[in-house]
């Protein structure tokens, strides 16, 4: 029974990431994250051009043009959140990549909400604090790109080792917690907007008020869902990947991904460097990683021919 339910989810995983969907799919969003960078910018230019309009109506809406870049980015970054859930069953690094990656373009959007936020460009110097923020993130930003860069080259520079075990069963178990994950990822979608729109109470989170950021609670909440589905998958793993090096790389991996989790609840500066570390050690666990398989398989050949020259 639960064979035969993982391999329909299996199945359906399949269904969904066929070429022609996925193409379908990269023009759909295209198309709704320009819609809603036009339909920001027309939001706060009839807000600005008339204010007496009901302010409550508009409450909370940020009055910077900058601030429409929000709007596209928020939804091209939940794509990317599809692309990492897909990732999942495809290669423990490449959704690892693809984690980093997202972090890295979250702090990129935030510099526009940042410069966004000057009273005027004018005498933009005399906003220390908010000039400050800028230039944090911008640095930030361009430290993970690097990093991601590093991890990326990493990872086709490896050498894939051939597991002797039948895999067919890990990987449609890897495409069905990919799919329920996806189930997940649409739930909480679906409650940010919720209760963003004041459709749901925000007491329904725990919270008090409904916080700045749109997204603030989503992000968090789905990377200790990836957290709970590394760990899971870890375990799962060993039954096929049961050599030192992958057990060390995948539970270092989870631990970046905690440290990942942390950094979207640390106040800033300081959310940066716990990103940053993160990243840091996933590139490291990596690098060693492929130094080890090196020397093991190095040393797998050269008892392999000691063994025929016999």
């Amino acid at each position: 029974m639960i064979t035969a339910a993982r391999r329909r989810l299996a199945a359906f995983f399949d269904c969904l990431h066929e070429s022609a969907k996925r193409d379908l799919l990269d023009t759909c969003v295209v198309s709704l994250a320009a819609a809603g960078f036009l339909g920001h910018l027309l939001l706060v230019a009839v807000v600005n051009m008339l204010p007496e309009f009901p302010q409550t109506i508009f409450e909370g809406l940020d009055r910077s043009l900058l601030h429409a870049v929000y709007t596209p980015f928020s939804i091209i970054l939940f794509y990317e959140v599809i692309l990492l859930v897909f990732a999942l069953a495809d290669s423990h690094t490449g959704e690892v990549a693809k984690q980093y990656q997202i972090v890295s373009l979250i702090v990129v959007r935030r510099v526009f909400k940042d410069i966004g936020s000057f009273e005027s460009f004018e005498h933009w110097l005399t906003e220390t604090e908010a000039v400050k923020a800028v230039l944090t993130d911008m640095g930030g930003a361009v430290l993970m790109f690097v990093l991601v860069t590093i991890f990326t080259l990493l990872r086709r520079t490896i050498p894939k080792v051939a597991i002797q075990r039948d895999l067919v069963g890990f990987i449609e178990l890897k495409k069905a917690v990919a799919v329920l994950l996806l189930v997940v990822l649409s739930g909480l979608a679906l409650l940010n907007l919720a209760v963003w729109l004041r459709v749901l109470p925000v007491s329904l989170l725990g919270l008090t008020q409904i916080p700045e950021n749109v997204d603030l609670f989503f992000f968090p909440l789905f990377f200790e869902f990836m957290i709970f589905t590394d760990v899971f998958i870890l375990i799962v793993s060993l039954a096929y990947y049961d050599r030192y090096e992958y057990v060390f790389r995948n539970a270092g991996f989870v631990i970046s991904t905690v440290l990942l989790r942390v950094s979207l609840s640390t106040p800033k500066p300081y959310d940066i460097g716990v990103a940053l570390i993160a990243m840091a050690y996933g590139v490291s666990v990596l690098a060693v990683f492929g130094w080890f398989s090196s020397i093991v398989n190095g040393q797998k050949l050269s008892d392999d021919s000691n063994n025929r020259e016999r």
